[in-house]
């Protein structure tokens, strides 16, 4: 390999990349994402509007409709993002239910293949709640949904029980993300099932409790955390209720905001926050942000941004950022990122923002050294500890000079990085599919330190999973197949920040293969590796390029210095 040449040809792809960058950067200095379109979301916005008034959005339906059939794959079953493969008996069966209540007659043929792919995939055991189990993830909603559709008798539905809001909040605040969802049908539930006389008196004291706990958690726009799935499960819950007028109204305002032009919605409406801290974080290979002046109103935007009340919901004190407002909860991940982009921007320590923020992260830090993202000291659904979120959060308090000392903060989130990678080096991450994000992360946190175990075994990890192409991954446990811009730039990345020679064969397949990926517009395509539940991916364009761009930007600049 010429590396001359490689060199040359990274170069024009940085500088395709940083110019398409700017080119989508908002006047107010910001960014905004695309999330892949979601069958689920689509799904249930299009029940929630046929319910809502079927002539006065006949469009809108109609366009949520079109895009579930052109979207349902070869084999009969809808995928987790877009039409990215594989199918997903999961998601198959939310777009079945859409289509069964909405277009029977005219969808017969799509109806007909989804039934096939579900019984050809074995869904009843799969699909968690449909052979009668106890929920263990998310699409545990859908036998509910089945149940409001007719394509599963009424009473067949997994117990999302109301009366959760009455139970303490440091048990009640466990269930996090899912609480919206599990109050808004729970509420259905109760006044709609058959239930003994003190599940119906309980029912009904928790009503009130629920409905004021889903008023505080809606933003001003009717959203609740940003997205349109958790909008519709409230809607069609409420609605079936009877109860909540004004929180149905809020949430079929927010998917009629939502709703994209071609009919469809994604899992979140946009990562906007966090998107627009990568894109500082791979402008800062290139350049010094605190003297860009595209990036002045940046900095100003993200100060905005900061959430300076308690989130009292979840005991979450002030000082936070969520991933987008006004209904995104502040959350770990985020305050982290956010807080290294300040950083890169000249934001100093003493700022009052980067003060609270600070305080926020060490307040935050579970008792075992790691880090959530919105409740402390939980082990359940997506809310547990996660090396990813932990390995940015040391790495932000790291950029503003916190001690590394014994028992401080840092010292005992790398402990528990230490004790939780694997025998192999590897280490996984909540957040993102499989184990390249994780160990990434990982040795970023130990890269130079003077070769400690954990990060040659992470090291020795890495180099072992890169594919034969150049990029990452080698295995994969769940979908896509193949490499990812993702994966390959958070690996080159790591590599590099740990001393890996630029101009070793490892790092020069790696470049190679993301200069290769870059597409016509300078950017590369989304992977499907974002991970909101265990059995919902989704893909981001701006994760995947900004990722990509950082990586070639670091390799360029090792280059350069050596």
């Amino acid at each position: 390999m010429d590396v001359q040449e490689l060199q040359a040809r990274a170069e024009k792809a940085a500088e395709r990349a940083i110019a398409n960058l700017y080119d989508r950067q908002r006047e107010d200095g910001s960014w905004v994402d695309r999330l892949s379109s979601s069958a689920i979301s689509t799904a249930l916005g299009a029940l929630s509007l046929s319910r809502a008034d079927p002539v006065g959005y006949r469009d809108r339906v109609d366009a949520a409709v079109r895009w579930l059939r052109a979207y349902q794959r070869g084999d009969g079953g809808w995928a987790m993002a877009d039409a990215e493969w594989p199918s997903s008996p999961g998601m198959t069966a939310f777009g079945l239910a859409a289509l069964h209540e909405i277009d029977p007659e005219g969808a017969s043929d799509a109806i007909a293949r989804a039934r096939a792919f579900l019984d050809e995939n074995d869904a009843v055991n799969v699909v968690p709640g449909l052979s009668g189990e106890a929920p263990k993830t998310w699409p545990a909603a859908l036998p509910t949904i089945w149940a409001l559709t007719g394509l599963r008798d009424f009473e067949r539905q997994p117990d999302l029980p109301v009366e959760t809001v009455l139970v303490p909040r440091r048990w009640r605040n466990k269930v996090s993300i899912a609480l919206p969802a599990v109050l808004g049908l729970g509420i259905m539930q109760s006044r709609t099932m058959k239930r003994g006389l003190a599940r119906r008196l309980s029912g009904r004291i928790a009503e009130p409790k629920a409905l004021d706990w889903l008023r505080e958690v809606s933003g001003t726009n009717g959203g609740i955390e940003e997205c349109p799935m958790i909008a519709g499960f409230v809607y069609l819950g409420l609605r079936r209720a009877g109860v909540g007028i004004d929180l149905q109204l809020a949430s079929l305002h927010y998917l009629l905001q939502t709703q994209r032009e071609d009919g469809s919605w994604a899992i979140d409406r946009d990562l906007e926050i966090s998107v627009t801290a990568y894109a500082v974080m791979a402008l800062g290979e290139f350049r010094d942000p605190a003297d860009d002046p595209a990036l002045r109103r940046t900095r100003e935007w993200l100060l905005r941004n900061q959430w300076i009340k308690p989130f009292r919901q979840f005991g979450i004190p002030p000082g936070g950022w969520g991933w987008a407002n006004p209904s995104g909860w502040p959350e770990s991940e985020d305050t982290a990122v956010v807080l290294g982009a300040l950083a890169d921007l000249g934001v100093p320590r003493t700022h009052p923002a980067v003060q609270l923020g600070i305080q926020w992260l060490l307040k935050m830090q579970n008792r075992d050294g790691s880090w959530s993202e919105w409740v402390r000291d939980t082990h359940l659904m997506n809310d547990r500890p996660c090396p990813g979120v932990t390995a940015h959060a040391v790495l932000a308090l790291r950029r503003f000079g916190l001690p590394d000392s014994p028992g401080s903060a840092l010292a005992r989130a790398r402990e528990y990085l230490r004790g939780h990678q694997g025998n192999d080096g590897s280490i996984a991450s909540v957040w993102f599919r499989d184990n390249t994000h994780g160990t990434s992360r990982l040795l970023e946190v130990f890269a130079g330190d003077g070769r400690s175990p954990a990060a040659a075994a992470a090291r020795k990890w890495l180099l072992a999973n890169q594919a034969g192409d150049g990029g990452w991954p080698l295995r994969h446990e769940l979908p896509p197949k193949g490499s990812t811009a993702e994966e390959t730039a958070w690996a080159l990345f790591a590599l590099l920040a740990d001393g890996e020679d630029p101009g070793g064969p490892a790092v020069l397949r790696a470049v190679e293969w993301l200069v290769n990926h870059q597409d016509d517009q300078g950017t590369w395509r989304p992977g499907n590796v974002g991970l909101y539940f265990d059995d919902l991916c989704y893909t981001d364009d701006l994760i995947a390029h900004t990722f990509a761009l950082r990586g070639l930007g670091r390799w360029l600049k090792t280059m350069a210095a050596r």
